[in-house]
C-alpha cells in the first residue's frame, strides 16, 4: 500500500513538473545599446525612425534588439521561444515549472513572469473569441447610392466623405491588421484596387509561422474590406488608398493567451517597418484554460501583456485602434484586453440611427477611464467576404476598422499632429463630448468637425513666430520668423523627412512633386514651428 502511494505521489510530482505554462523570461539589460544606438538603421527602418523624428519621440531602450547571448542560453535549457520580444526586453516560452526555475537562477534574469491569473477550477463555457459579426443582418433600404453604394452609412454617420471629398482617402499612410487569416484578399475583385495599385506590403502569419496570409479564418478578410475595400458605385472603403500589412496572430484553433504573445510579435514588426495606424478587432477576457482568464479588475490599462504591448506601440507614435467588444449583452459586460488602454484609441458600435448597439461592450475601465472613446457603425455594417460578395454583419469588429481608416485619412491630412492629440480632437468632435455615457463612450464622432477644430488650432499656434509665402507656391517659398532660424525641414504626408534646410529664408521647391507637406521650422529659442504648405 505505501508504494502504491509513494508511485502516486511521484507521479503526480512528475505530470506537475512536465505541465507547461506561459511566461516572459525577463531579461536584465541590453549589452549591446551603444551599437544600436549609433546605428539606429541596424534596428528600425528609415520609416520607423521618420515616424519618431516627426512626433519628436526619441530611440529608448525598447527599440533595442534582445541580447542574442541571452536568448541563446535560454535555448540550451529547451526552452523553445514563442517571441523574442525587444519592447519587453525578454522571451515569451510555455516552460515547465522546472524550466521556469533553471531560467530564474540564471544572473541576467530578472524575473520569470506568469500568465497564470487563477487556480484551476471548473471549464465555463467561452464567448466568441472575436469582435465578431452576426451573420446575414439586412442592409437598410436608404444604403445605396451611386457614389458609395453599400458603405453609404458607415462612412457619411463619421462625416467622413468630407475627408474623402478633400482627397483624404489615406494616401500615404500604412495600417497593419492583426486578425486571422485573409483568405479571399488575393483572388477576388473587392480587393483588386489595393492588390494592383501595390498596396498590400506585406504581412505575416504567426500563428503558423510562414508568409501564408492568404489562409485560416475570414474574419481578418471583412475585416480588412472595410477599410480597403472597393468595388466602383457599390462599395468604398473608409481609407482605400492606404497602404497595408496584413497580420495573422488570432488562432481559431483554440483560445490561449499565446495570441497575446503573436499580437506582440505582429506589432513589435509594425512599429519597426514604420506602420502608421494598427486595427485589432479581437479581445481577451477568457480562455480555454481558466488559470489564464481575466477578471473586470483586470481591464485596468496595466495588467495584460497585450495592453501593455499596445500602449508600447501607442507611445512609439502608432494610432492604435481597438473594437471595445461584444459584451454588452452578456455577464462580462464590459471593454476585453486592449481595449483598456490608457492610449489605445477603442471603439464602440452603433446602428444606422446612431443608436448603441446592444451588444457593444461598456466601460468605463477598472480604474475609471472612459472607454469606448467614439462609436462607428457596427450594426449592419457592409462587407466584403471571401467569396467577393456584399454583405452586411454586424459587430465592433468593423466599427473598429471603419474608424481606422477615417484616423488614417485625418493623418493623412495633419500627419505633423501627434496621435494623442489627434485622438483627443477627434473625441471632442464627437455629439456626446460634454455628456459621455458608459457604453458609447463620448460619441459619434463628425471628421468635417475635427478637421476643422484641428485647422483653427493650426492656425492659432502658428501664426506666433512664423509666416510662409506664397502659399500654394510652384518654385520658392519664403519664411519670415520673428525669431532666429535653427533649420527647416520639410515632412511628405507619409512622414518622411524630404529635405532639410539649414538657417534660410527662401526655400526652392521647384524639384518637387505636387501636393501637401509639412514645413518644420525649429527656431533658436527652442519653440517648433508647423505650417502646412501645398506644392502646385
Amino acid at each position: 500500500m505505501m508504494k502504491k502511494l509513494l508511485f502516486l505521489f511521484f507521479l503526480l510530482i512528475s505530470l506537475i513538473s512536465f505541465a507547461q505554462d506561459l511566461v516572459l523570461i525577463k531579461f536584465a539589460d541590453k549589452p549591446s545599446s551603444s551599437t544600436y544606438f549609433d546605428n539606429p538603421l541596424l534596428m528600425l527602418s528609415q520609416k520607423a525612425l521618420d515616424r519618431r523624428a516627426k512626433y519628436d519621440i526619441p530611440l529608448d531602450m525598447r527599440d533595442i534588439p534582445v541580447e542574442a547571448s541571452y536568448v541563446s542560453q535560454i535555448e540550451a535549457l529547451g526552452i523553445q521561444p514563442i517571441l523574442v520580444s525587444k519592447w519587453f526586453n525578454g522571451v515569451f516560452a510555455w516552460v515547465t515549472a522546472s524550466q521556469a526555475a533553471q531560467a530564474e537562477a540564471l544572473s541576467f534574469v530578472t524575473e520569470v513572469e506568469s500568465f497564470v491569473r487563477n487556480q484551476p477550477k471548473a471549464a465555463e463555457p467561452k464567448g466568441d473569441k472575436f469582435q465578431l459579426e452576426n451573420q446575414g443582418v439586412n442592409s437598410p433600404e436608404d444604403v445605396f447610392d451611386f457614389v458609395y453604394g453599400a458603405t453609404n452609412t458607415q462612412v457619411k454617420q463619421l462625416k467622413l466623405d468630407y475627408l474623402h471629398n478633400q482627397g483624404f482617402t489615406g494616401e500615404g499612410i500604412t495600417i497593419a491588421i492583426m486578425d486571422n487569416g485573409f483568405p479571399g484578399v488575393n483572388t477576388v475583385e473587392g480587393f483588386s484596387y489595393i492588390r494592383n495599385n501595390g498596396q498590400i506590403k506585406g504581412g505575416y502569419n504567426f500563428v503558423d509561422k510562414n508568409e501564408n496570409i492568404y489562409s485560416r479564418g475570414s474574419h481578418g478578410t471583412v475585416v480588412l474590406s472595410t477599410i480597403g475595400g472597393y468595388l466602383e458605385n457599390q462599395f468604398v472603403g473608409t481609407a482605400i488608398d492606404a497602404d497595408f500589412y496584413l497580420f495573422i496572430t488570432e488562432n481559431t484553433d483554440h483560445e490561449l493567451p499565446d495570441e497575446e504573445v503573436n499580437w506582440i510579435a505582429a506589432a513589435e514588426r509594425a512599429d519597426s517597418i514604420g506602420v502608421d495606424v494598427i486595427n485589432t478587432s479581437l479581445g481577451y477576457s477568457e480562455f480555454d484554460d481558466p488559470r489564464y482568464d481575466y477578471t473586470y479588475a483586470d481591464m485596468n490599462g496595466q495588467t495584460t501583456f497585450i495592453t501593455r504591448g499596445a500602449q508600447i506601440a501607442a507611445e512609439k507614435g502608432i494610432m492604435v485602434v481597438n473594437s471595445a467588444g461584444n459584451s454588452g449583452g452578456n455577464s462580462w459586460h464590459y471593454i476585453t484586453a486592449p481595449a483598456d488602454g490608457v492610449d489605445v484609441f477603442t471603439i464602440g458600435a452603433v446602428n444606422s440611427s446612431g443608436d448603441p448597439a446592444w451588444f457593444s461592450s461598456y466601460g468605463p475601465t477598472s480604474d475609471g477611464r472612459i472607454k469606448p472613446d467614439v462609436d462607428a457603425l457596427g450594426s449592419g455594417a457592409a462587407v466584403i467576404r471571401q467569396d467577393g460578395s456584399i454583405d452586411f454583419s454586424s459587430g465592433t469588429s468593423f466599427s473598429s476598422p471603419i474608424m481606422a481608416g477615417a484616423m488614417a485619412c485625418l493623418i493623412q491630412a495633419y500627419p505633423e499632429v501627434k496621435p494623442g492629440e489627434m485622438r483627443q480632437k477627434v473625441r471632442q468632435s464627437a455629439h456626446l463630448f460634454n455628456n459621455p455615457t458608459n457604453q458609447m463612450g463620448y460619441g459619434i464622432p463628425n471628421f468635417e468637425t475635427a478637421y476643422n477644430i484641428m485647422l483653427a488650432v493650426q492656425d492659432v499656434n502658428t501664426q506666433t513666430e512664423i509666416s510662409v509665402y506664397p502659399n500654394p507656391t510652384s518654385d520658392v517659398l519664403s519664411i519670415h520668423s520673428n525669431s532666429p532660424v535653427k533649420y527647416v525641414q520639410l515632412i511628405s504626408v507619409e512622414g518622411k523627412i524630404v529635405r532639410k534646410f539649414a538657417q534660410t529664408s527662401q526655400l526652392n521647391l521647384q524639384d518637387l512633386p505636387k501636393g501637401v507637406y509639412v514645413l518644420k521650422v525649429q527656431l533658436e529659442n527652442g519653440k517648433t514651428e508647423l505650417k502646412k504648405v501645398v506644392k502646385k
